[in-house]
């Protein structure tokens, strides 16, 4: 063997282990991460972008390894990323749309009790209905209510605001001849264990004409859980403001502002 064989063969042995050598993927790394933090989107549908971010990052490490040519790894990274983002997203997806289903199952007994109170005339119990379940009234029967409301300037005061209300009129005049049907839900937003959703229903009633007549009306109400303080652990629901006569936006075809409280 001679001395430029040797030196030759000396030179080709670090050449092989240069080649053998591959860097690890840091978007293969970092989509591992967001991967496993898109399982936050259970808490917090804000946490969405996560899964997104781990769906591209593990999308360019895969690219990125496939053309490298095996100078760059990370392809388990990459795909533990992928599969945990779809496998968080998906679930979550299903989770959201129960959860949402079952809140605003919720929301429409609930709705649908107030309007039972007012066809009955039970303004007392309409009323309540804007303060959650454990802070509501204890007052046994109407005239004890009344009383309650006069004693208290402010109370007494919001009465006759709730009292003047539009819609109430109205549905107080109707009474049984009201027949109300839910129409869609037009607005839905969790923060937490604070729920607000907003529903729109259809009141019809007979014309005088001999026909019916149909108004839209726009409830919107808050569920969540009491303080420690109230002793109460079940959710509570509240009426948000008093309700009022609602025009759907699909009514408005030409872009033009649906407008509450005008029939």
């Amino acid at each position: 063997m001679t001395a430029e064989t040797n030196i030759r063969s000396g030179w080709q042995v670090p050449a092989a282990e240069e080649e053998s050598y591959s860097r690890l993927s840091v978007p293969a790394i970092f989509s591992a991460v967001f991967g496993l933090g898109t399982f936050l989107v259970f808490f917090s549908p804000w946490f969405f972008f996560m899964g997104v971010t781990a769906l591209l990052l593990s999308f360019s490490a895969l690219w990125t390894i496939s053309r490298s040519g095996g100078n760059v790894a990370g392809r388990t990274f990459a795909f533990f990323g992928l599969g945990s983002a779809l496998t968080a997203v998906v679930a979550a997806a299903v989770f959201w749309a129960c959860y949402q289903y079952a809140v605003r199952s919720e929301a429409d007994k609930f709705f649908r009790l107030w309007f039972a109170a007012v066809r009955q005339q039970n303004l007392p119990a309409a009323k309540e209905f804007q303060r959650f379940y454990p802070y509501r009234s204890k007052a046994g029967d109407a005239e004890s209510w009344w009383k309650e409301q006069y004693a208290d300037r402010n109370a007494h005061y919001a009465v006759h605001q709730f009292a003047e209300n539009k819609l109430l009129r109205v549905l107080l005049a109707l009474g049984s001849k009201a027949q109300v049907t839910y129409y869609k839900m037009s607005g839905f937003h969790s923060t937490g264990d604070d729920d607000t959703v907003s529903v729109v229903y259809a009141v019809t009633f007979p014309s005088a004409a001999g026909g019916a007549e149909t108004f839209f009306v726009k409830m919107t109400g808050k569920r969540l859980y009491p303080p420690a303080s109230a002793n109460f652990t079940a959710a509570a629901w509240r009426l948000e403001g008093t309700p009022e006569i609602y025009v759907p936006e699909e009514f408005f075809p030409h872009g033009g502002t649906p407008q509450s409280g005008k029939k």
